[in-house]
């Protein structure tokens, strides 16, 4: 492969390829291949496209309509049905009670397994089909693999192995089926992904990266670009909840997508938000510190977010930190009892009921608009990332 820019995409003979995988830390290209890191650096690896050729069409399957900023290379290989469109709309009411007039806010619980993980699981499966993988492994607090095994479950070809801490087993609901198992392992999410990956080794089967894993973090991209696409304006700041923070990841990197069209007219920053109890990104943060180190580390998270209950974030927290930086945003955290709050107010002015990791984005933009760092003339737009399938109601 040739240098590219930004949206430029060769191969040696000049012709173009629909997209080449490149290294976020050092730049190294490579062709599509279901790899996840650089083998060079071991840095996160992002598809990239010709933005020139990019054109988006009508559809109901969301993933039909961003076709051309997807890692996929023939529609054929998306499923159907396995997402939906969300509303994206100003919030008002909610907006003067926090003291952000202008806030909008994408809806992602009403995604089939209601949350935001189905774009992920339709994208992830898309890719395994485009390469052939028919079997793989992979490991969650829940939601990921409560949507890759309803999406699995669609495509009779492929089977799929889960794993999760035993204190999560309950966020899951993966239904008895021969083609979708979900083993329980002691401690946390952590020692469940290390497990997930023996597993995997042992049988010789794919394992999903997680984090690392770049289709992913493009289906989860699409959530952003829909919402973009319903605003009548760039948002001054994006917010979402994060433990690992691909969805941040994946905002970032449709918003330079969408620059690059010429579609947005300026870069927003980004506010990422943590439960207090579990928040090693946000303490870094504020202690002006580049990376995590072992004091860091939770051994046992506990929480209301459980979704964003992540232990251990040190392979994922320096790219958090650069998208900070870089764009003037922040990553803080928000207190137990600011959570319930901010879900009794979604529920109460606007009639979303979301899950506590959802509530922690709407809690730190009032935070951060009481503290001066989020301005009364400025729209922002909070990702609702969905609610727990196990929560009926407020």
């Amino acid at each position: 492969m040739t240098a590219i820019a930004e949206g430029v995409v060769r191969n040696e003979g000049g012709t173009r390829t629909k997209f080449v995988l490149v290294c976020v830390l050092c730049g190294a290209e490579f062709a599509p291949d279901v790899m996840y890191r650089c083998p060079g650096c071991s840095g996160a690896l992002e598809p990239r496209y010709e933005l020139g050729s990019v054109d988006f069409c009508r559809h109901p399957d969301p993933e039909q309509v961003y076709f051309d900023l997807l890692p996929l290379t023939s529609r054929e290989f998306l499923g159907h049905g396995v997402t939906v469109r969300t509303p994206c709309r100003p919030a008002p009411r909610l907006g003067i009670a926090i003291g952000v007039p202008g806030l909008w806010i994408k809806d992602e619980s009403l995604q089939p397994t209601r949350t935001t993980k189905d774009r992920l699981a339709s994208v992830v499966t898309a890719v395994l089909r485009q390469f052939g993988v028919r079997e793989f492994v992979g490991s969650s607090t829940g939601n990921s693999s409560t949507a890759l095994a309803r999406a699995v479950r669609m495509d009779p070809s492929m089977r799929a192995h889960f794993f999760c801490g035993e204190k999560f087993i309950a966020n899951h609901d993966i239904p008895a089926d021969p083609r979708t198992t979900l083993t329980a392992v002691p401690g946390s999410y952590v020692a469940a992904s290390a497990e997930a990956r023996r597993f995997a080794a042992e049988r010789g089967l794919h394992f999903d990266a997680g984090f690392f894993n770049w289709a992913r973090r493009e289906g989860l991209k699409l959530a952003y670009l829909e919402g973009l696409d319903a605003m009548d304006r760039t948002p001054d700041v994006v917010v979402q909840a994060v433990s690992s923070g691909m969805g941040v990841l994946a905002a970032h990197k449709g918003v330079r997508e969408y620059l690059g069209l010429g579609r947005l007219e300026r870069m927003p920053r980004f506010l990422m938000a943590q439960e207090g109890s579990c928040a090693p990104a946000a303490r870094a943060w504020r202690e002006g510190r580049a990376e995590l180190g072992a004091g860091d580390r939770i051994e046992d998270p506990r929480g209301l977010a459980t979704a964003i209950l992540l232990g251990d974030g040190s392979p994922y927290y320096p790219y958090l930190h650069t998208i900070a930086a870089t764009t003037g945003g922040s990553i803080v955290c928000a207190a137990r009892e600011d959570l319930v709050v901010a879900r009794h107010l979604l529920h109460a002015l606007e009639g979303i009921d979301v899950c506590h990791a959802a509530a922690a984005a709407v809690a730190a933009v009032r935070d951060q608009a009481r503290a001066g760092w989020i301005r009364p003339d400025e729209t922002v737009l909070v990702n609702l990332t969905g609610r727990s399938p196990m929560i009926g109601g407020i």
